[in-house]
């Protein structure tokens, strides 16, 4: 992402000043319009930087979220797994042992 960036910036650059050679004004006039360019691609460019450090601030603080749920988040998983195993066992066994007169019964 960052290099495709880059890219439209260079490419901006080149075509805008290809741009103004080719135009028909005096060479005063090109410099001003050259240098408004440079400064509205500088800004461009600037505006970008903060952009992608706002991002990955921004993904750096979803990446420490996570982590700091996750873990509790497993916890309480695996709690609620273990409890539902325990109370679901004497159950099984009730079902096996009935399911087992069942089958003698035939």
């Amino acid at each position: 992402m960052k290099g495709f960036l880059k890219g439209l910036l260079f490419g901006s650059l080149v075509g805008g000043t290809a741009g103004l050679f080719f135009a028909p004004r005096s060479g005063n006039e090109t410099r001003k319009k050259l240098k408004k360019e440079i400064d509205e691609a500088a800004e461009l460019n600037e505006a970008l930087d903060e952009s992608l450090k706002n991002f990955q601030e921004s993904l750096t603080a979803v990446k420490q979220t996570a982590e700091e749920l996750l873990v509790p988040f497993l916890d309480e998983t695996d709690k609620a797994v273990r409890d539902f195993q325990f109370q679901a066992e004497p159950r099984i066994k009730q079902i096996e042992q009935q399911i087992e007169k069942l089958n003698q019964s035939f």
